[in-house]
């Protein structure tokens, strides 16, 4: 528990400090498997959101090309 101990002269804090929880290796994995899928995830959207923006760069250029 925090407390708080004030005098005149002197003021003085207590810190609580929490243990580290240990994690089991099976949730550990799973942990890790979710990162690396989130990641994937994300990776494959900023390629997909990549190739629709150039193939429609590539069509507005095609069409200037045209006139």
């Amino acid at each position: 528990m925090n407390t708080v101990e004030s005098s005149s002269a002197n003021s003085s804090v207590s810190l609580h400090t929490e243990q580290p929880v240990s994690v089991s290796a099976a949730e550990e994995k799973d942990l890790t498997t979710n990162f690396y899928v989130v990641g994937g995830v994300i990776n494959i959207v900023m390629i997909a959101a990549y190739f629709i923006w150039a193939f429609g760069a590539w069509r507005k250029a095609d069409k200037r090309k045209r006139r």
